[in-house]
């Protein structure tokens, strides 16, 4: 469970510091994606749980894409991953 907290506020990280690099408050961010300011907030506090549908919205909005959202997110929270990244960078 723990790990799933964690997870939730690193996902939530990611999406303030992607929208504070477009300068977006959340309120225009919940406009672009359609949803509340206040779910908005819920996402990036980790409090709510995202989905990959709408996490894949946000990345869109954001200018992101999936290997970002890997590589700065789910890296933390996978061996498996760590262990691509670190390969990738061997290459």
């Amino acid at each position: 469970m723990n790990n799933k907290i964690s997870l939730n506020k690193d996902i939530g990280r990611f999406i303030r510091e992607s929208r504070k690099n477009k300068s977006l408050t959340t309120e225009q961010l919940g406009r672009l994606v359609k949803l509340s300011q206040q779910q908005i907030s819920r996402y990036e506090l980790g409090v709510t749980t995202i989905n990959v549908e709408m996490l894949d919205v946000f990345l869109t909005v954001l200018g992101k894409n999936w290997s970002d959202f890997i590589f700065n997110v789910m890296v933390c929270h996978s061996d498996e991953v760590e262990r691509l990244k670190n390969d990738k960078f061997i290459l």
